[in-house]
């Protein structure tokens, strides 16, 4: 366990900013949230629909992708992106609350 725990430091996932965010959120919502309403906020649409504006956001506005040259903007590969970050995102917020509820029972 702890060997994964070293190689999300040494490959750097755990600095990207959509990760971070995710990790945030999920220790939030362990703190403060029963397992109902947590339940209940990841079976909501509105919840995926903000993470998606919360990735699109990012996305534009830090990383963009350039078409050859530098001057068109890659809309479909800085979608595709948005999408990445949004389930990086999700991930990580579900993955956080698994890991702090298994530490928890320990």
């Amino acid at each position: 366990m702890i060997k994964g725990i070293m190689s999300l430091f040494t490959s750097g996932l755990i600095f990207n900013p959509m990760v971070l965010l995710g990790i945030l959120l999920g220790i939030c919502c362990y703190i403060y949230l029963t397992a109902e309403q947590m339940t209940d906020l990841f079976f909501d649409y509105r919840f995926y629909l903000l993470g998606f504006l919360l990735a699109f956001l990012y996305n534009f506005i830090f990383k963009k992708v350039y078409k050859e040259g530098g001057y068109e903007l890659d809309v479909s590969a800085t979608m595709l992106n948005v999408v990445g970050s949004a389930f990086k995102f999700f991930l990580s917020s579900i993955l956080m609350i698994s890991f702090i509820s298994m530490i928890s029972l320990t």
